[in-house]
């Protein structure tokens, strides 16, 4: 990477620092450019060389953290390494974005970018789990979207309170999914 565009990311994200630190501080109430290129320490036509208006700042982030998981569930292998690899993947993901994906996931688990967030979780999980595609609206394609809210429920909990290993947090998931979770839906749902 040139010094030019690495003078280029570290400006950005010092608008997108900026930002976000009075979103969270003004309580999601109108942030200006003005406040953002004081905070920032930049001048205002700086800003436009970056972004049109306010608003795109929160698309950038929102849509950069679409994009890392994208990369983190397309992480490669098969059985307990791809699992493994994949969760300690999140876990790093997690802890270099927690200060947007905290709010943006967790505290603030009804807006449309936690659902489509959680939605990208469970797709992976399920295909990872090696589950039918059942049609969307049918009785099984509910049960087992339960199922998998449920698991990434507690996946997303264990990242943020960090009490535990991604390790042990796996191991926990996958023996629960298969010895216990699995077998039950199988037997009740003929889910497989």
């Amino acid at each position: 990477m040139s010094e030019y565009t690495a003078a280029r990311n570290r400006t950005r994200a010092k608008i997108e620092r900026a930002f976000w630190d009075l979103y969270l501080e003004k309580k999601f109430r109108r942030v200006t450019v003005q406040e953002i290129v004081q905070r920032a320490g930049i001048h205002r036509s700086t800003f436009y060389i970056y972004f049109q208006a306010v608003e795109d700042i929160f698309s950038a982030i929102k849509e950069r953290q679409l994009s890392l998981l994208q990369e983190v569930l397309a992480t490669e292998g098969e059985g307990n390494d791809r699992f493994i690899g994949l969760l300690n993947a999140l876990r790093e993901v997690y802890e270099e974005n927690r200060i947007f994906l905290k709010p943006l996931v967790i505290d603030y688990h009804s807006s449309s970018f936690s659902r489509a967030y959680r939605q990208m979780l469970k797709d992976a999980l399920k295909r990872d789990g090696r589950f039918p595609d059942y049609p969307e609206g049918s009785p099984e394609y509910i049960i087992l979207d339960s199922v998998m809210s449920g698991y990434i429920e507690m996946l997303l909990q264990l990242l943020d309170s960090g009490t535990v290993s991604m390790e042990e947090a796996f191991y926990f998931a996958y023996h629960t999914m298969e010895k216990g979770t699995k077998p039950a839906l199988q037997k009740q749902f003929g889910i497989s």
